[in-house]
């Protein structure tokens, strides 16, 4: 496989789309610019999260209410400035998922980080990863929703 030319796939990326992650993503932290895209072919409705500067760093994510979780988060100053909001309605809430591979003859498993969401505001094209802390972790799910 030859190796890909940074400078070429730079070139090829719309600023327009480009989200920043001004800390980063924790254990990623020097990776702040991000492109989100969706495929239309996937059954799972999910997103991927690829940085600009390491293509090979991508993040498969998904809408949480698809599953039936609903966030009630509670941003921090910090947080809404990063976000460039306080308005809940202006932002997005998406699940990291991540795949575990298993060793015992059972299909892979599939693992949704629901304490760590990603936000995004669409607008400012800003995000982050809300780190929560399990004690204050409220989850509910919507009934009648099933995936």
């Amino acid at each position: 496989m030859a190796p890909v030319d940074d400078a070429a796939v730079q070139s090829q990326i719309d600023p327009e789309k480009v989200l920043t992650f001004p800390q980063g993503i924790p254990g990623f932290e020097t990776y702040t610019r991000f492109r989100l895209f969706h495929k239309e072919e996937n059954d799972l409705g999910a997103y991927w999260l690829e940085s600009c500067d390491a293509p090979t760093v991508t993040f498969t994510l998904v809408d949480p209410t698809v599953f039936g979780l609903n966030y009630e988060l509670h941003l921090d100053e910090e947080e809404e400035e990063i976000l460039g909001t306080s308005d809940p309605r202006e932002l997005a809430v998406l699940m990291m998922l991540s795949k575990r591979e298993r060793e015992d003859g059972w299909p892979d498993a599939l693992n949704a980080n629901i304490t760590g969401p990603i936000v995004v505001n669409p607008k400012a094209r800003t995000g982050l990863q809300k780190v929560i802390v399990r004690s204050k972790l409220h989850v509910s799910i919507v009934e009648g929703q099933r995936p």
